[in-house]
């Protein structure tokens, strides 16, 4: 590589290209700021050779990189801040420790993930891993002592047997975003633990994916009551079509939440609607039907 290329670079995206541990990394990108990956070819473990050449490199994302088998970055004089990991699904590992990491997002199989003395990661986003190992997710985050801001989304569907062990807490954590399969009328109070273990959350939004998947069986929706939540002010809920098992969710926040403010309903939209869904009646009005007028008055609902 030509020594001058990128002196001036802010940003610098490589698609289609092959990288090995044998390919010539002379170059000094002393300027570049951002790098995109993407659809590049890495053999074995190949982050630390970038890093050491973009001393000021603050952003890499890293997506679909086939035989990229493990990803490892460490030490203080690094200035990365922002780490994206997508599908890269030859990936064994991920190794960061000691840095000034702020933001980290993994999107793909679930994997291990060694993050250890991180004093400014305050965000993470992982997307893919299995709703059945949630406590070993949330087991790798529990030495975060500064993550504020937990983005999780799960390909499959909660269920009664979920999420049976002791989750750790992650007292930190100050606003949840969790995103997970409705299938057909499954019961989403399994997912209680996994709202217990960031006891001091002030935001949480959820979101049901696919609805399609979904069915609106009559029954009798059960009531929980668990540990309080103090601190959570605000939650949101989209794709809401009014199921028992929606409605359960909504009643175990609002029972348990007794300093909550707002609750943001976002039915779902009429064009994800199958024909055996329009049998019941249409999702707003349901909402309306279950919430307006049965919340305590604090509380400000907003049904859009």
């Amino acid at each position: 590589m030509d020594s001058d290329i990128g002196y001036s670079q802010r940003a610098s995206c490589l698609s289609n290209f092959g990288l090995s541990p044998s390919s010539s990394w002379n170059a000094s990108f002393r300027y570049l700021e951002e790098l995109c990956l993407n659809g590049v070819t890495v053999e074995g473990e190949l982050i630390e050779q970038p890093l050491a050449i973009c001393p000021v490199l603050e952003r890499l994302i890293l997506g679909l990189a086939p035989t990229l088998n493990r990803v490892r970055a460490s030490g203080r004089s690094l200035k990365l801040k922002y780490l994206s990991i997508t599908c890269c699904f030859d990936l064994k590992c991920v190794e960061i420790y000691d840095t000034n990491l702020v933001s980290f997002a993994i999107v793909g199989p679930q994997i291990p993930l060694c993050l250890d003395k991180l004093p400014q990661l305050s965000e993470v986003s992982i997307e893919g891993f299995s709703l059945r190992l949630v406590h070993v997710t949330l087991s790798q985050l529990s030495s975060l002592s500064c993550l504020q801001i937990l983005k999780l989304q799960f390909y499959d569907s909660p269920d009664e047997n979920l999420l049976i062990r002791q989750l750790p807490k992650l007292v930190s954590v100050k606003k949840l975003e969790l995103r997970v399969h409705g299938l057909r009328d499954a019961s989403l109070l399994p997912l209680t633990l996994l709202i217990e273990a960031c006891p001091c959350m002030q935001s949480f939004v959820f979101e049901l994916m696919d609805p399609r998947e979904m069915l609106c069986r009559q029954r009798e929706p059960k009531r929980v009551v668990q540990a309080p939540h103090r601190y959570l002010k605000e939650v949101e809920f989209s794709n809401y079509y009014g199921r028992p098992c929606d409605h359960e969710l909504v009643n175990y926040l609002v029972e348990n939440a007794f300093n909550l403010e707002k609750l943001v309903v976002n039915p779902c939209e009429e064009e994800w609607f199958t024909s055996e869904m329009k049998k019941v009646k249409e999702p707003r009005e349901r909402a309306l039907q279950q919430l307006e007028g049965k919340l305590p008055s604090r509380i400000d609902l907003v049904i859009n």
